[in-house]
């Protein structure tokens, strides 16, 4: 049983069933709707209201009460016919006019066809089902044609999965869906005529014209199931760019907060040059520039991946040209975020290579400095170093002992001079100086100045990095009785058996007399100054006393 009401309309009373009051209430307001966005629409919208109350109090004169839903109907239908406008009672000129108007434009209308979200038969938005409708085809093929390029390898055709969830994304955002009846016959492609909207509204209200389509229960689980897949992906995908906000904002405030020179936490646990490039990005203007753009680009994609997830849910609307507005913000985030990140990137490389280079020098300093103390250590002097890279090293010792250190320069600078000096106090009498050299030049000398002031010297013989006077004698033993081992054997197999160019060199009847004795060595023949290698090595001083 239906419930009747009373109510007042233009100051009569009328009874009328709830269901009927529902359906004359919502054709009035979508009336009112339509007509106030046309010029004049607003006296059109109140001429029909009262071409209503005329029809109603008709019925109501002839006993027809109370009104039910096939009268309401019956009073649309005949508002649907323009000519009904010209038959109230009573009008003056200005509603004849306003009602003519209303003719004139109903009979201008034509079929203009726009694309909607179908809302009566929808899987998800109703984006496909609402191209379907504009194209004047069955909703199942559009699906099935959508889920094959989605999936399906075809040939010519390279649209990923993503690409179209991408493209169903920005349709369900920008594609508004068809609510009004206008704009459910639009969808359809019908003229917007007055006869058209009453059917639309009627229709509507009983279902007869447009049912919603029914669903066996397998499909309507599947639906919840896309759904909830969509739906995962999406909110997925909002985290991810949540998380990269969270993750710029902790960037910002973890740079410009912890990253400072001048923190003592840092400067005990990091390197100086370390502390340098984490300083240099903390205080970078491509930094922050960056950081807000990338960061506002994010914060669009989470809007949009939310007003998505609440579409799906049925509980968003359409952004329409807002959209263009959300993509233009994100686009120029994006570009101005991209463009200071190279920017940044180019100023940290400039500013790396400077701190490498300042790393490189401390570090060369540092190993300078080393190798100095351990020349000095074993009472070493250096005399001159000069376009040389270093002053020791060790791994290619003739004993084949990778970790022995001996005495090195190397440079292709043709201006390399690199010469150390020992002073020994010795008791006086005829010396003998020996040491273990190689070379890939002529030039290099150990020499030793007697009590007269006489320097002598002996030149190193040129193996370069293979063969040498130590590794052919150490060769020669083995030959002579293969069961040697210890140092004989590892200088016989020194450099895969090939030797690193070690020989001796030797210095006789130096003269001491004063009990102090000079000796060195250099790069560099005493006499002439002539070098034409790029590195010479020295170790095994030794100094025996003849008589």
């Amino acid at each position: 049983m239906k419930k009747n009401i009373t109510i007042n309309f233009f100051g009569t009373l009328y009874a009328i069933d709830e269901d009927a009051y529902e359906l004359l209430n919502r054709y009035l307001g979508d009336m009112k709707r339509y007509f106030s966005r046309k010029e004049g629409g607003e006296e059109i919208a109140d001429d029909i209201e009262h071409r209503v109350a005329e029809l109603m109090l008709e019925l109501k004169n002839d006993g027809r009460e109370p009104i039910d839903i096939a009268l309401v109907k019956e009073i649309i239908g005949r508002i649907g016919n323009p000519e009904e406008l010209d038959e109230a009672s009573g009008e003056g000129e200005s509603g004849s006019a306003t009602r003519h108007r209303g003719r004139e434009w109903f009979s201008e209308q034509v079929s203009k066809k726009r694309l909607y979200c179908n809302p009566d038969d929808k899987l998800l938005c109703g984006v496909l089902s609402g191209i379907a409708c504009y194209l004047g085809i069955d909703p199942v093929w559009v699906r099935l044609i959508v889920v094959a390029l989605a999936i399906l390898p075809i040939p010519f055709i390279y649209i990923s999965f993503w690409t179209v969830l991408i493209i169903y994304v920005i349709l369900a955002l920008i594609v508004p869906e068809a609510k009004t009846p206008e704009e459910r016959l639009r969808m359809h492609g019908k003229p917007v005529t007055m006869e058209n909207l009453n059917e639309e509204i009627v229709s509507s209200a009983d279902g007869t014209e447009r049912p919603v389509v029914k669903r066996s229960g397998f499909v309507q689980v599947l639906i919840v199931l896309i759904k909830a897949i969509l739906i995962f992906v999406l909110a997925s995908m909002a985290f991810g760019f949540f998380a990269f906000l969270a993750l710029i904002l902790f960037g910002a405030s973890f740079f410009g907060m912890i990253f400072n020179v001048h923190n003592p936490v840092l400067q005990h646990a990091m390197d100086s040059d370390e502390l340098m490039m984490f300083d240099a990005i903390a205080n970078n203007g491509f930094t922050w520039v960056s950081g807000i753009a990338l960061f506002v680009a994010a914060l669009v994609i989470v809007i949009l991946i939310v007003h998505v997830i609440m579409r799906v849910l049925g509980k968003g609307k359409s952004l329409g040209r807002m959209l263009w507005i959300y993509l233009a913000i994100f686009f120029v985030s994006l570009i101005v975020g991209i463009s200071s990140l190279v920017g940044f990137g180019i100023e940290m490389e400039y500013k790396s290579d400077q701190i490498n280079q300042e790393y490189r020098e401390q570090r060369e300093e540092r190993r300078n400095q080393e190798e100095i103390d351990w020349l000095t250590d074993r009472g070493w002097e250096v005399i001159a170093h000069d376009h040389t890279y270093n002053y020791m090293k060790s791994t290619e010792h003739y004993s084949g002992d990778r970790s022995k250190e001996y005495i090195d320069g190397f440079s292709e600078h043709p201006n390399m001079l690199y010469t150390v000096e020992r002073t020994v106090r010795i008791t006086p009498g005829i010396y003998a100086l020996e040491a273990a050299v190689r070379t890939n030049g002529e030039g290099p000398e150990i020499y030793a100045f007697n009590s007269k002031g006489d320097r002598l010297s002996a030149s190193f013989p040129v193996y370069a990095n293979s063969g040498g006077e130590i590794w052919q004698e150490a060769m020669v033993r083995m030959e002579n009785d293969s069961t040697l081992t210890g140092e004989v054997k590892r200088i016989a197999e020194a450099n895969r058996k090939r030797g690193h160019g070690w020989s001796r060199v030797r210095i006789d009847n130096i003269e001491v007399t004063d009990s102090i004795i000079r000796y060195g060595v250099t790069n560099r023949n005493g006499a002439t100054g002539y070098w034409n290698g790029t590195w010479f090595s020295a170790t095994d001083f030794k100094l025996s006393k003849v008589k």
